[in-house]
């Protein structure tokens, strides 16, 4: 993760934060009571209020490189839906305990309060020593895509970086023709390092493509990793046979096998050339898709402006909205789907 992306986070967090902090404690107020006294205070109120306010944060401006981090940093567990299920879990149980439940608050408001103090400090001295965040977003109708080079996909050498460049070149230009565009209409917009991250900037109805694609290729994931499960499964229970073994792996090729002839059936609606070598160029995109992800690479993408803003584009260009919406809609379904899956991958460590 570079600096900006860091700055970015730190900002973020502390919009994120008064609210986080005040629904916490609101609960934790009646749930201490209960623990401490014996009359008993309801709590269904201040429960319902946490739950909707972490059931309703959205992600959509974070990069992968910025959930990660607050991931590292342990709040993770504490915000957004898994933070909701946390909550649920710690107060409403069927052997609830009071006292087991302020525990368990109290570790969540800790967490929450140190991320903020270390985020804030982050902030602080960027600010102190003159840096501010780069402006590496995209132009005005175009969404910000980031791409990650990483595990087999990492570029160390720069015949990694011609290969690269080929590889994600064919990728954009199946995408781009699929929607009557050209190549040269996706912008290089900087990079970070790290994991090498190339930023480009695409319009609404390619981004929206490439999010789409990149939520079957997920979802396929999901099938893939739900197989492998199944076959640890077994092993730890020693009922993992060797035909049965051989059948779970022939299962899971067939999967990878059909995913892309899946994603092309549920694009046909949105393509709109019927152009047979457009058809060939976007079968070829998916495919390397497929095998970037397959091989530990990601795609990103921060969301374009909120429905408000957007909504101010009527007048200018009634289409670029529309585009925007569908786009914006695409990329949070993806979110969404990536979420389920890194649930599902941590899952899989723990079995």
């Amino acid at each position: 993760m570079n600096v900006d992306e860091l700055y970015r986070l730190g900002i973020w967090y502390a919009n994120q934060f008064s609210g986080l902090n005040r629904e916490y404690n609101a609960l934790l107020d009646p749930v201490n009571h209960n623990a401490n006294q014996p009359d008993k205070r309801p709590v269904e109120v201040e429960l319902n209020s946490l739950t909707g306010f972490l059931s309703a944060q959205h992600f959509d401006e974070l990069s992968l490189e910025q959930l990660k981090m607050l991931t590292a940093l342990g709040v993770s567990a504490y915000i957004g839906s898994e933070g909701a299920s946390y909550v649920e879990a710690a107060v409403r149980t069927s052997n609830y305990d009071p006292a087991t439940a302020v525990q368990r608050l109290n570790a969540a408001v800790q967490s929450i309060s140190s991320t903020r103090v270390l985020l804030a400090a982050y902030v602080d001295a960027v600010n102190n020593l003159g840096f501010g965040p780069d402006d590496v977003l995209a132009e005005d109708g175009l969404i910000t895509i980031r791409v990650g080079f990483q595990n087999d996909v990492a570029i160390n050498n720069v015949t990694d970086w011609k290969d690269t460049a080929r590889e994600w070149y064919d990728i954009i230009r199946g995408l781009s023709m699929a929607c009557e565009e050209k190549p040269e209409d996706v912008k290089v917009i900087g990079a970070a390092t790290g994991s090498i991250i190339l930023i480009l900037a695409g319009t609404a109805a390619f981004t929206a493509l490439l999010a789409q694609i990149s939520t079957h290729i997920t979802s396929a994931a999901k099938e893939i990793i739900g197989v492998r499960m199944e076959v640890e499964n077994l092993r730890q229970k020693k009922l993992l046979t060797k035909a049965m073994e051989v059948e779970l792996k022939k299962i899971e090729k067939e999967k990878t096998d059909s995913a892309v002839a899946t994603i092309e059936k549920l694009l046909e609606a949105k393509i709109k050339s019927e152009d047979g070598d457009v058809s060939v160029a976007l079968t070829s995109s998916i495919k390397k898709l497929l095998t970037f992800s397959e091989k530990g690479g990601t795609v990103d993408f921060v969301a374009p402006e909120d429905e408000q803003e957007i909504e101010g584009r009527e007048a200018d260009d009634p289409g670029l909205k529309a585009a925007l919406i569908e786009a914006k809609a695409a990329i949070r379904e993806y979110q969404g789907e990536r979420e389920s899956l890194k649930l599902l991958s941590d899952g899989t460590k723990n079995t």
